[in-house]
């Protein structure tokens, strides 16, 4: 049976459990550490290795609390946790640990605490107890070890941060699961899907928008005052023409004979109608109209 099956851990909670553990470890070398300062100032204590190796010991586990509880939590680092440096770590400071307990049970058979033994007890108990945390932490260690042989990876380390990118056009807080879509659209209107499909299946109508066309010649602006003339109905067309004459003149009428209805415009000769020979003269045309 596999060592995975044998813990039954699961790997997402692989990188909790081992900074739990750590930090526990921290709490009871710090409590070591204190402990052991009022046992050196008490009266009729000695200080020997044997008590000075636990003492010693609070300092040098710092570098290891750090290597193992941070660097496999951060992309940069996560290339310095190699998971067999980690197993050994672990290893070598429980059996560390196990030492600084027996020495400190030692200093007290010898008699040697004075007035503060039961302080030194103290010490003794939760030396057992930081002992059983590195061993603890070594067990998890050879499971990081394992799956890291069969999966290639840190167990739970690489989704740390993962779901941190948070797209801002979407909602920071939403509801749905983090399988499916970890942050859901905000839609302020309930219609807009609806809306925006009606008009995703219809084909595009330019007619759809109005009962005319968009340049449609009622939108154009056509005044009636007979003292002016219309202007253009359309920037690109050449003819002009006012409002009492028809909007589309017949190409077949005379644009030299007399305006009946109004004026007409100057349409100049052909090439073959042109002579050069006879005076110049104006166009007939209504010339009664001027600006005053």
């Amino acid at each position: 049976m596999a060592l995975s099956d044998k813990l039954n851990i699961n790997p997402d909670k692989v990188p909790n459990i081992k900074l739990g553990l750590h930090l526990a470890q921290a709490v009871l070398g710090l409590t070591v550490f204190i402990l052991e300062i009022i046992v050196f100032r008490a009266d009729g204590s000695k200080i020997n290795g044997n008590n000075g190796w636990p003492f010693g010991l609070c300092f040098l586990s710092i570098p290891a609390w750090v290597y193992l509880a941070l660097a496999p939590r951060y992309e940069r680092t996560r290339r310095a946790a190699n998971p067999n440096v980690m197993l050994v770590v672990d290893s070598v400071f429980a059996v560390f640990w196990l030492s600084a307990f027996a020495s400190q049970a030692a200093y007290n058979t010898a008699n040697t605490c004075g007035t503060a033994c039961a302080v030194s007890k103290a010490v003794v108990g939760i030396a057992f107890f930081e002992t059983l945390g590195w061993v603890l932490s070594t067990l998890i260690s050879a499971f990081t070890l394992h799956y890291y042989q069969q999966n290639g990876d840190l167990p739970g380390y690489e989704k740390i941060g993962s779901g941190q990118n948070i797209d801002p056009d979407k909602a920071a807080f939403s509801m749905a699961p983090h399988d499916e879509e970890a942050y859901a659209p905000v839609n302020m209107d309930d219609h807009h899907d609806d809306a925006h499909d009606d008009h995703a299946s219809r084909p595009y109508d330019p007619d759809s928008y109005g009962s005319h066309p968009i340049y449609e010649a009622e939108t154009s602006y056509q005044p009636h005052h007979t003292s002016s003339p219309a202007p253009h109905d359309n920037p690109f067309d050449n003819t002009y023409r006012t409002h009492s004459t028809s909007p589309h003149p017949s190409p077949f009428d005379d644009p030299y004979s007399a305006p009946s209805g109004g004026s007409k415009l100057y349409v100049p000769p052909a090439n073959d109608d042109y002579d050069d020979g006879r005076p110049v003269q104006f166009p007939s045309g209504n010339y009664d109209r001027t600006l005053h």
